[in-house]
């Protein structure tokens, strides 16, 4: 087995974990993993059958669901300094959550999507597009994900959009074409707005986070009532976010 064919059995299995732990509790079918991981059935089987034999998924008892398995739980226990970094970032949420009534989430790329690691929703339930810590949208669908796509280049995201484009709300005006030229005007300014357009009435807004320079792919993100963050405050919005970031980063 060659480098290529490893690397690509290893993407197949990371994605069937990032499925079942969406399946919560109740779990996922085989069926269900196939379709969502566009996998052939019997690769699906063959890639659970071997998470499941290592701990890291499990039968749901008396059905033919699956859902992740303990040996996940078992190494995010001993991850201390993962946990020290993920209790960090939660102060940092809930601070930006507080100064701004928004709610503020932490999103990293995660194959072709953003995925969100951590949130802080504050007093003000404000509808995300990931929904909270572990959900994922498609890169190329709100600013967080397209501040991700910035720390990339233009071919690989061109590449992803493409992939991603029957997710991507695409319409005579918010084409590939004009999500490329996003993508390249968040790099330019290291942050990205939406006053609205892919959540009515909800603007978010979402900066690049630097190591020494060079952007990294993940993001802090604001989700607010478009009232709370109309156009005229996103410069002001992004020093805040970018002071309360940097402080966390350099500490």
């Amino acid at each position: 087995m060659n480098d290529k064919t490893i690397s690509g059995t290893v993407e197949k299995a990371l994605t069937l974990l990032s499925y079942l732990a969406e399946g919560g509790a109740d779990g996922v079918t085989l069926g269900e993993l196939a379709e969502h991981a566009a996998l052939a059935k019997p690769t699906t089987h063959r890639l659970l059958t071997t998470l499941v034999r290592q701990a890291f998924a499990e039968r749901v008892p008396n059905s033919r669901r699956y859902r992740i398995g303990p040996a996940i739980t078992a190494i995010a226990r001993r991850n201390g300094a993962a946990d020290f970094q993920s209790q960090r970032w939660r102060i940092c949420l809930d601070k930006i959550a507080s100064m701004t009534k928004a709610a503020a989430l932490m999103l990293i790329r995660s194959g072709d999507e953003a995925l969100c690691v951590e949130a802080s929703f504050g007093e003000f339930m404000v509808p995300t597009l990931t929904a909270g810590v572990g959900g994922r949208i498609p890169l190329g669908l709100g600013p967080g994900s397209l501040i991700i796509l910035a720390s990339l280049e233009d071919t690989e995201v061109a590449d992803i959009l493409a992939r991603n484009a029957p997710r991507l709300l695409l319409s005579k005006t918010r084409t590939l074409d004009t999500l490329m030229e996003r993508v390249k005007r968040a790099r330019k300014r290291g942050f990205s707005y939406d006053g609205g357009e892919v959540l009515p009435e909800v603007s978010g807004l979402a900066i690049a986070l630097q190591n020494h320079g060079v952007i990294m792919p993940m993001t802090l993100t604001l989700a607010s009532l478009s009232s709370r963050l109309p156009p005229s405050e996103v410069d002001v919005t992004v020093e805040l976010l970018r002071g309360i970031s940097e402080s966390m980063l350099d500490s």
